[in-house]
């Protein structure tokens, strides 16, 4: 793993085509889950016929039909398929000229499963989206880079119940297999426990559904809007209050998105780390370098976004993210001072 003192900041000129990006995805009320494709006319019989061809996320190519070439209703689909694809062509500079210059952008398979989510009103309704690729979009959003490893897992985080309409018949499980992806259900280790994640056949990437513990931690919850069950964590309620919107980046397309705030998503990490079991190391390494790289990005002149989130702890969390901050100062080495002394005090339970 890199060192969080490695982070990067993004020259002015690169933060500004990213606020322009962002502001153009936030416009768009949904997000293709095929390529823009092209259109094609064809001679068939003696007549010319017009065709639209583009590719879905297996790599499949699919026709659509537009009609005979000089039809009214032909050219009124030719125009607006044309239009289509200038707005993808738009979309996928403007995605490869950031992730060009190092701002993170998600595989096509997982940017497709996070498109069809977002058509679905998953995130518009309530739902946060959580995890390593919310840690990329949040860095995006701070104007930062880093390397950390990628992971295909999508987690997403439910704090309220889910305002969606249209879910298709077979809940969660059948909205997923809308992205043309085989997913399906993960059995839980424990008999009779209902799955609470749905996976690719044959490939890494798995969707997890999450929900503030009551309780118990780690038991499943059913969440009867979408149809499906989610694991209860323990302080997913602090991390999923006050989100943001933001953006993630993909190969050619860009989906609009809801993260945690920069603050509460770094001291959360910090009180994760606890929680895990020692055998558990990588993912409380991953906890800790991910946490004293925010604190590095805001600590600096964004600290207010840190100090509010420290403020808006509960005491059993400032027990616990005090373990996490002398973890995550090792990963600083003291650089920047700044963040190095916030975590030192929390580390010391001084605010």
């Amino acid at each position: 793993m890199a060192r969080a003192a490695s982070i990067k900041r993004f020259d002015l000129s690169f933060r500004t085509a990213y606020a322009q990006a962002k502001e153009a995805a936030l416009a768009q009320s949904s997000v293709p889950l095929l390529t823009p494709g092209s259109v094609q006319i064809e001679i068939r019989g003696g007549l010319r016929f017009a065709y639209r061809y583009r590719y879905n996320v297996g790599g499949k190519r699919l026709a659509e039909y537009l009609g005979p070439q000089g039809n009214d209703e032909t050219v009124a689909s030719i125009r607006e398929a044309e239009e289509e694809i200038r707005a993808g062509s738009i979309f996928a500079q403007y995605s490869r000229d950031l992730r060009r210059v190092g701002f993170y952008g998600a595989d096509n398979s997982t940017l497709v499963t996070v498109a069809r989510l977002f058509n679905a009103g998953i995130f518009a309704g309530g739902g946060v989206l959580v995890g390593s690729h919310a840690f990329g979009a949040v860095l995006n959003e701070l104007g930062y880079s880093t390397h950390f490893p990628m992971t295909e897992d999508v987690d997403i985080a439910r704090g309220r119940r889910i305002q969606i309409a249209g879910l298709p018949q077979g809940g969660f499980l059948a909205l997923l297999r809308e992205t043309g992806l085989p997913f399906q259900e993960v059995p839980e280790l424990k008999r009779g426990a209902p799955p609470t994640s749905f996976k690719v056949r044959g490939r890494t990437l798995k969707v997890d559904l999450l929900v503030p513990s009551k309780g118990i931690p780690y038991r499943a919850v059913r969440v009867p809007e979408l149809g499906a069950h989610a694991t209860g964590l323990p302080f997913l309620e602090y991390l999923v209050e006050e989100p943001i919107q933001s953006i993630l980046l993909g190969r050619d397309r860009i989906v609009p998105i809801v993260v945690p705030s920069a603050g509460r998503y770094c001291i959360h990490k910090l009180a994760v780390y606890a929680m895990r079991s020692a055998s558990d190391n990588s993912k409380r390494d991953k906890d800790a370098f991910q946490a004293a790289t925010l604190a590095a990005a805001l600590a600096p002149d964004q600290d207010i976004l840190l100090l509010d989130a420290v403020d808006a702890m509960t005491k059993t969390m400032r027990d616990k993210a005090r373990h996490g901050a002398r973890r995550a100062l090792d990963w600083l080495d003291g650089d920047p001072p700044e963040a190095a002394e916030v975590l030192e005090r929390i580390a010391a339970r001084k605010i």
